[in-house]
């Protein structure tokens, strides 16, 4: 009995009416896919290293774009933002007179005057003789900073409205394990917490002072009639400033020129970063090229018979280059995605722990510079993988198949 000739119908998949490059990139999904992931935890880097160098210098500005403060005035000589070891602003003197001239300036709403100044912390009980000194730092406010919109950043309770009554930074209060209605003594004097935030516009370490009124502190302190620095909210900055440059001794500077000293001391931290963005960005291109290139070299013999048979190089050289393209392209939403989650994570365990605000901070137009660095960089990362597709000999490469 003759056996059955068996025969046996090929069908095609449904991806053999795609046009080559489309059906080149399904059939190579899961190989690019180890790619986009690679190159996106790059990009979530570069853009982790953007939004903290954002926020280390919101740390310095942020807080004079919020508040309603035209100007900051110093002595003349004094840094309005100390940076280097040894920088102060100064001290003014005469401070009640000085304060007096700029609230009778017309168009002025409100000036504050502030001093710091260390406070000795009384324990309850016996002292140890040995015993270190706990110090308060405590910054004395001469006006009321609720009249400026955006100067006081309230976390619970109220601004102190009598002598005995103390505000604290959440650092400090934190710290110090302290609360609202806890009671802490400094120099002999006890004080209420009613209040827990920090005022805008007098340094990144606001969060680590307590605060009280200026004369309890200069009952508390031997510091005479001074003030360290004073802001002044007016409805006629420049008429204002004009003014304070008249008087002996004082140097008023708007919240432009603090804004841009602020960025030109975080000028060297922005570079740095800018520089190990642009490596992170570096080596996912190189690990693009590279990875096409090898595909490119395992793939001789296929790009061989496309071109015996007579695809265009320009359709190889656009597959390869639109594989580049693909990857970095979805690699930005992955990047996004890891950056995301970099950021929730620096914000809740590492900015709180410092005691600021945050220190990660999306910028979206410098995401949007990333997403096209990024795609410049697959194109060019694809255009060597692409040119050596198109230099594929089919008869030299068809004889040693």
């Amino acid at each position: 009995m003759a056996a059955a000739r068996q025969t046996y119908s090929y069908r095609a998949g449904w991806s053999a009416g795609l046009p080559y490059p489309v059906r080149n990139v399904w059939r190579r999904r899961r190989g690019l896919l180890g790619m986009i992931i690679g190159v996106g935890i790059s990009l979530g880097l570069g853009m982790t290293m953007l939004a903290v160098s954002k926020a280390s210098i919101d740390l310095f500005t942020a807080d004079y774009r919020v508040s309603a403060v035209n100007l900051y005035v110093v002595t003349e000589g004094g840094k309005p933002i100390p940076f280097l070891p040894g920088e102060t602003t100064g001290t003014i003197k005469n401070a009640q007179h000085v304060l007096a001239q700029l609230r009778g300036m017309p168009g002025v709403t409100a000036v504050l005057g502030q001093v710091t100044w260390p406070l000795e912390r009384d324990r309850p009980g016996p002292k140890l003789r040995d015993a270190p000194k706990e110090l308060f730092t405590v910054m004395g406010l001469d006006g009321d900073p609720t009249r400026v919109s955006g100067a006081l950043r309230m976390d619970a309770g109220r601004w102190p409205r009598r002598t005995d009554e103390i505000m604290l930074g959440a650092k400090l209060a934190r710290e110090k394990a302290l609360g609202l209605e806890d009671v802490v003594r400094l120099a002999g004097r006890d004080f209420r917490v009613v209040g827990i935030g920090r005022l805008r516009g007098f340094g990144v370490t606001a969060d680590s002072f307590g605060y009280i009124e200026l004369q309890s502190l200069r009952q508390r302190a031997v510091i005479g009639d001074i003030v360290n620095s004073i802001a002044v909210a007016t409805a006629q900055p420049d008429a204002t400033r004009q003014r304070i440059d008249e008087i002996e001794s004082l140097a008023p500077y708007t919240v432009p020129e603090l804004v841009r000293f602020a960025e030109q001391a975080n000028q060297t931290g922005v570079v740095i970063r800018g520089i190990m963005m642009s490596l992170t960005l570096t080596i996912a291109a190189l690990f693009v090229a590279n990875m096409l290139s090898r595909s490119v070299a395992e793939r001789r013999l296929e790009l061989a018979t496309l071109k015996a048979i007579g695809m265009p190089s320009r359709t190889i050289v656009w597959a390869i280059a639109g594989e580049a393209l693909l990857v970095c392209g979805s690699a930005f939403f992955v990047g996004i995605g890891i950056s995301t989650c970099f950021g929730y994570l620096i914000n809740e365990f590492v900015a709180k722990g410092y005691g600021f605000e945050s220190l990660y901070v999306v910028d979206a137009m410098s995401f949007v510079v990333v997403f096209i660095v990024a795609l410049a960089l697959g194109l060019v990362a694809g255009l060597l993988p692409a040119r050596q597709a198109t230099k594929v000999d089919p008869i030299d490469v068809l004889r040693e198949g």
